[in-house]
């Protein structure tokens, strides 16, 4: 089955290659005036109209390597982890940006960060200084909450320097809070129990950023900063049936980080140099109350990371960029939890841990333009990682993964292209699964696991891309991937024999994928200015089980992704409206003596107005879930495990979301 499908991969480029045309670079500009139409406020904006392009935001991994996000900046990544990319683009005024490169399949001097498609924001070289006010706030029709938000930005740009500043206060949600109801059957006896049901969730925190580009020994510098602080709060009450039940949750999250890079040239050497030293705080306290029975969960992390990462590229000749470089990251976690039923303390495997991490990378690559028509990327990394754990037992264990990676690019002509591309991708170990961590009001304790492996993934993609009548494009991707070391959940046995599940290594899996993303002008419908973007993303995976030994899906997987964003520009009004729908979710997980599936109902849908009066206004006013989605939670119990044991209660939750109007004000000034 495996071969086959590689098979067809490769007689479908061989096809491809077969009606080539004359060809073109595989970049493609869009100056400002592309998204004068739109009237964008930020960077943001524009990226979110490139045709064919689906933003993604930075990764949470630890290191650099696999966490940049598929924008650039002048050709940079960021040098920060905290303060996300989407936050950073949102910071960057439209009236900045003088362009926007849409890269594909590679190109000379350009780091892809292992990805396919990136976009370059270019900035203007000009003297000004701005001042950004956007005030925001999300109201529920529900329950009337609130969830305001306010940020002031500072920007300001001098010769070849740029200096940045934000203060942000912002207010966090859960979206599915509401009212519902649950319902318990014993299979068993056969009885039902109801309970009415309200949630809640929010948070308000904070946070500062700053930055600071300069010229210096003959390249650039830049430095920044970020500060956040983010508590939540999550409540659940079940009234009636065998007594009520409160459910809380109050957790608390404070970062700060430091970047710098630098970025120049040795003759024909460019070097980049980053380092980053991050620190953070988090602590949760998970209660569940009834009468008779009160459990308790506490948990605490500190946790510390300092990279150092340094990239060398070298124009052997003007087709061929050759770049090779190496990372040193040091992680290290510092965690406790406890658990205590009715006052009495229960053991937990790992409950106390240090867990510490020392990675390195070096890696080397080349981008060669062989023809006019074709590039080709390819080159590998080297992973050395050792991880140190004191817990239960003091251990140290050593990893080495080589990571091979190569990308094939066809492009015919300026507006169609075909990529196949081989990597080897390595999952990284999360800290978090090294010590316990709670669901006192659904699955329960989940134990910490030390001998944790990460999955590793042979991917083999085969895509395509045609671009049409300017704004248009379609993008159709295909991808396979071998899994070994499939991270799960498995048994494991604390110290007084009782069994909890933990996250754990369960066998070799494979998962397969189909992704369209589409962008389709509507003029030609009678509607001018009209834009139709979707996304259909199609996923299925197999592994089999540890307990029933058949296959299934892997845990936390979702099987579809399909959303439309429509949108329309109105000159005559300085508006913008649109509508978004989107499909939801749904995913299982699987445990020793427990399956869950939790599941958002289709549909969600959003719908917006936006007037810009002038450059320096603009509002924005929303209606969020105005279909008010149905999120379900379902688990199903059995009395031990699942392979021997029988079904002994289902328990079914369901909420109803409420409707949200979200109302931004946004004032520049400068």
């Amino acid at each position: 089955m495996r071969t086959s499908w590689r098979c067809a991969v490769l007689a479908a480029l061989v096809l491809a290659a077969g009606s080539a045309q004359a060809a073109e670079t595989g970049t493609i500009v869009y100056d400002a005036a592309f998204f004068a139409d739109a009237r964008p406020n930020t960077a943001y904006d524009m990226v979110q109209r490139l045709p064919g392009f689906s933003f993604t935001n930075t990764g949470s991994a630890r290191g650099f390597a696999g966490t940049a996000g598929n924008v650039l900046v002048d050709g940079q990544r960021p040098t920060a982890k905290s303060d996300d990319l989407q936050s950073i683009l949102t910071r960057i005024p439209a009236a900045d940006v003088d362009r926007i490169e849409l890269i594909r399949g590679g190109a000379p001097g350009i780091d892809m960060q292992g990805l396919t498609i990136v976009a370059n924001v270019i900035l203007k070289k000009k003297d000004s200084t701005e001042y950004v006010l956007d005030l925001e706030d999300n109201v529920f029709l529900g329950d009337g909450h609130t969830a305001p938000n306010a940020s002031l930005q500072f920007t300001k740009h001098a010769g070849d320097a740029t200096y940045e500043a934000s203060l942000t206060r912002y207010g966090s949600f859960d979206d599915s809070v509401g009212n519902g109801f649950r319902r318990v059957t014993d299979e068993t006896t056969g009885v039902t129990t109801w309970q009415n049901a309200h949630s809640s969730g929010f948070g308000s925190g904070g946070g500062i950023t700053a930055a600071a580009t300069d010229p210096l020994w003959g390249g650039t510098f830049k430095g920044n900063l970020a500060l956040q602080d983010s508590p939540f709060l999550a409540r659940a009450t079940y009234f009636g049936g065998p007594g009520t039940l409160y459910l809380v949750d109050h957790s608390v999250g404070r970062h700060a980080e430091v970047g710098l890079h630098w970025n120049g040239n040795f003759g024909k050497i460019e070097d980049e140099t980053l380092v980053l030293e991050r620190v953070g705080f988090s602590k949760d306290v998970n209660t569940s109350s009834q009468v008779g029975d009160r459990e308790i969960f506490h948990s605490s992390n500190t946790t510390d990371e300092t990279i150092f990462r340094e990239t060398l590229r070298y124009p052997l000749t003007p087709n061929l960029m050759l770049q090779t470089g190496g990372e040193f990251a040091y992680n290290s976690l510092n965690g406790f939890s406890a658990f205590f039923d009715n006052g009495v303390s229960i053991p937990l495997p790992d409950a106390k841990a240090f867990v510490d991490e020392k990675r390195g990378e070096v890696f080397g690559q080349g981008t060669w333009k062989i023809a006019p028509a074709w590039t080709l990327e390819a080159g590998a990394r080297f992973e050395f990682t050792e991880v140190g754990e004191q817990s239960d037992t003091t251990q140290s264990r050593s990893f080495f993964y080589p990571k091979p990676r190569a990308v094939l690019t066809w492009a015919p002509d300026k507006d169609d292209q075909v990529r196949l591309r081989y990597e080897k991708v390595v999952g990284q170990l999360d800290f978090g699964n090294f010590v316990a961590t709670s669901n006192l009001g659904g699955t329960g304790v989940t134990a910490g696991n030390s001998q944790l492996r990460p999955d590793q993934r042979s991917q083999y993609e085969l895509s395509y891309e045609h671009h049409f009548w300017e704004k248009g494009a379609v993008v159709l991707q295909l991808v396979h991937e071998d899994i070994t070391d499939v991270v799960d959940f498995v048994p494991v046995t604390a110290p007084d024999g009782t069994i909890f599940d933990a996250p754990g290594n369960i066998g070799n899996g494979q998962n397969n994928q189909i992704n369209l993303q589409a962008t389709l002008p509507l003029d030609w419908a009678g509607i001018t200015h009209g834009l139709l973007k979707s996304t259909f993303d199609f996923q299925l995976s197999s592994v089999p089980d540890p307990v029933t030994g058949i296959n299934r899906v892997i845990s936390g997987e979702r099987p579809q992704d399909i959303e439309l964003n429509f949108t329309q520009d109105i000159d005559s009004l300085k508006s913008t409206w649109g509508v978004f729908y989107y499909n939801c979710w749904d995913e299982h997980y699987f445990r020793l003596a427990q399956t869950q599936h939790r599941k958002v109902n289709p549909p969600y849908l959003t719908a917006f107005w936006e007037y810009k009066p002038t450059p320096q206004w603009s509002l924005h006013f929303e209606v969020d879930n105005f279909g008010q989605f149905i999120y379900d939670n379902t688990l199903f119990n059995y009395a031990g495990p699942r392979d021997t044991a029988p079904l002994d209660s289902i328990d079914f939750r369901s909420f109803h979301s409420q409707p949200r109007i979200y109302i931004q004000i946004r004032r520049t000034f400068g």
